[in-house]
């Protein structure tokens, strides 16, 4: 969802919120603090980002993306990493384990994909997603200030 809330990709709808002005203020400031490192992009959010592109505009964004993310295929390591992920969510407090079993294994693949190509952090506004990334990593919410411009926080609730 960061994609989409930084305006990278197309949104399904339309609709706009003050939270999803919010997340989309914190998802653009997420892309300007980490510009000069490389991101990993596991092709799992590629595939799912793709669904409301049509067709024939699909390979333009794929090489807008690939020129600014690092691709992560869904591989061996990426299953082995998935795995441990499924097995160890259960360890979780309630709270952070997840209801749905496809959301479940959709995240376990994107964070494993992330992980198994080096990444060392996780940003999403989902706690749950955070708190399955932070087994194997270190999950981050969005950014809501920029360290070198303290002055100028993110408005907050």
């Amino acid at each position: 969802m960061v994609l989409v809330y930084a305006g990278l990709v197309p949104r399904k709808s339309s609709e706009k919120t003050d939270k999803l002005e919010e997340l989309s203020l914190r998802a653009k400031l997420l892309m300007h603090l980490k510009k000069k490192d490389t991101i990993v992009l596991p092709t799992i959010v590629v595939s799912e980002v793709l669904v409301p592109v049509p067709p024939a505009q699909r390979g333009l964004l794929v090489a807008k993306l690939s020129s600014m993310f690092l691709f992560a295929p869904f591989d061996m390591p990426s299953a082995v990493i998935a795995a441990d992920l499924w097995a160890r969510h259960k360890q979780l407090p309630a709270d952070q384990q997840y209801r749905r079993r496809p959301v479940l294994k959709a995240d376990a693949m994107v964070v494993a994909a992330a992980k198994s190509q080096g990444a060392t952090e996780f940003y999403s506004h989902d706690k749950k997603c955070r708190a399955l990334a932070d087994l194997v990593m270190t999950g981050c919410d969005l950014p809501t200030r920029d360290p070198e411009h303290p002055l100028f926080p993110l408005p907050r609730d």
